[in-house]
């Protein structure tokens, strides 16, 4: 195989080193490079550093259209591979491939789209994983050619799944082309489910629901967008929590949104529609994050009050 393989985040850096240490990669196609944070300038996709690190070629088009198909053309490969890549491949472009593979953190037909991993956790799942299909005209609906589970245990967040699928992918991949057999892929099975793109709107806590599913939410928007609720008018981000969401939570006898204390190795008592939430971690606005008690030691008037 000749790969193009397609990807931009950390998530695939992974899987590309090990491509490349079988000699599959003869070029990378990411993002363009994106303007940083605080007007740092242009900031390189991930994988694009690590492409120039190895000495592959890398190709950073806008979009895919004719000239990109051109590029692509003049690159002699034969193979696409996509890994979080970020972009539609059209029917023009997968023309130019005799075969092609996506690699998808999730148990497809399971968590379709852009945010699987969030909505994995979100969703409280107990078992994910990552699935290697062909690319189809529809989204994420390729045939599978390989799949692995992962187990989850209620304390993921985003960015910790997100780095051991990092870690996972080569194993599930590089087999599964040392030995590839195009009849051996199976149709996906069962009801599917589609994630949509997050927005800043998808951190905000609604109280009122049971501890368990705020724990899943505060966990999948780590790192971003990072839930909150609403204190005096102001966003109070919680970005940690004390224990499982499969844990089986105490009765909560005050008002939802209540911080009734602060437990020492736990973090904030908040009521909520069923049991109590533990905020290990607080983001006060403008400021840096630190741990429960450090806020409350500087924000006694904290207790009692009610996040909305």
């Amino acid at each position: 195989m000749r790969i193009l393989y397609a990807a931009t985040g950390d998530i695939a850096v992974d899987l590309l080193e090990a491509l490349w240490k079988e000699g599959l990669v003869k070029a990378v196609l990411t993002a363009p490079d994106a303007p940083g944070k605080r007007g740092k300038g242009l900031v390189p996709p991930p994988v694009k550093v690590k492409a120039e690190e190895l000495g592959i070629p890398v190709y950073q088009p806008e979009t895919l259209r004719s000239e990109a198909r051109k590029r692509v053309r003049e690159m002699d490969v034969d193979t696409l591979m996509s890994f979080c890549y970020g972009k539609i491949f059209g029917p023009m472009f997968l023309s130019l491939f005799s075969s092609t593979f996506n690699v998808h953190p999730s148990l497809l037909p399971q968590h379709r789209g852009c945010a699987p991993i969030y909505s994995a956790i979100r969703d409280m799942d107990r078992i994910t994983g990552i699935s290697v299909q062909e690319i189809a005209a529809g989204v994420d609906e390729g045939d599978i050619f390989a799949s692995m589970e992962i187990p989850l245990d209620g304390t993921e967040t985003t960015a910790s799944l997100e780095e051991r699928v990092r870690k996972e992918a080569p194993s599930l991949v590089i087999p599964l082309l040392r030995s590839f057999d195009p009849s051996l892929r199976c149709p996906q099975e069962g009801e599917p489910s589609y994630t949509g793109f997050i927005g800043k709107e998808d951190g905000k806590l609604d109280f009122s629901l049971p501890a368990s599913a705020l724990h899943a939410i505060i966990r999948a928007c780590n790192p971003w967008p990072k839930a909150y609720g609403m204190l005096s008018g102001s966003p109070l981000y919680i970005t940690g929590v004390w224990g499982s969401a499969f844990d089986e939570a105490e009765d909560a006898a005050e008002a939802p949104g209540t911080v009734v204390g602060v437990v020492k190795g736990r973090g904030l008592k908040i009521a909520t529609g069923k049991g109590y939430l533990y905020a290990s971690k607080i983001l006060p606005p403008a400021r840096k994050e630190m741990d429960a008690l450090s806020y409350v030691n500087g924000n006694r008037a904290i207790l009692g009050s009610v996040l909305e």
